[in-house]
């Protein structure tokens, strides 16, 4: 989680993931139930794969707990900042701009941006893959989900996603699949 905060993944701290874990602060958890780690996988940016087995050897009473509080403080500070800066910018583009505006993900992502400023009485609707929540009204909202197909004929549309990890999965997807004249704002 220490990475998505550092690329400032807006669902690395949510009503989904409450508790801040690090890979320091998982090791310390691992060894402290004694269990030893006999392989670490990294996979992208997002995720860690541990292979443990149970280990009596293991001293729990001298294993220290890292403190790492004023360093990711720090981070989600930044971060902060950063959604601070971004939506203004994103609100004064959407105050001036003559294109259909459309903001990508029926979850965390969208809710994010709109509960911490985002104009959204420009916005056309949200987009999402998931047939589940096409159709209905993105929770908290006045927006309904509609699916990114309907980008397929749009000569003048523009498209705000702040999906993390997924943003380059989601991009190449609509532009190659949908639609490659997209406008696409992404961070």
């Amino acid at each position: 989680m220490q990475k998505w905060l550092e690329n400032k993944f807006t669902n690395c701290l949510n009503f989904e993931h409450t508790i801040f874990l690090s890979e320091a602060v998982i090791e310390f958890l691992l060894n402290k139930h004694k269990l030893k780690i006999i392989n670490k996988f990294y996979f992208k940016e997002h995720s860690i794969f541990y292979a443990v087995s149970k280990d009596e050897s293991i001293d729990t009473q001298t294993i220290q707990a890292p403190n790492e509080y004023t360093k990711n403080k720090k981070l989600y500070e930044n971060m902060q900042k950063f959604y601070t800066a971004k939506i203004a910018e994103l609100n004064e583009i959407l105050k001036i701009s003559k294109q259909e505006i459309y903001l990508f993900g029926a979850h965390l992502f969208s809710q994010y941006l709109l509960y911490h400023g985002l104009k959204s009485d420009t916005i056309k609707a949200i987009l999402d893959n998931n047939i589940n929540k096409q159709g209905k009204r993105l929770y908290g909202t006045s927006l309904f989900v509609q699916s990114p197909k309907i980008l397929k004929d749009k000569d003048n549309a523009l498209l705000i996603l702040n999906a993390g990890a997924y943003n380059e999965e989601i991009k190449k997807d609509i532009l190659e699949n949908i639609n490659n004249k997209i406008q696409i704002i992404s961070f």
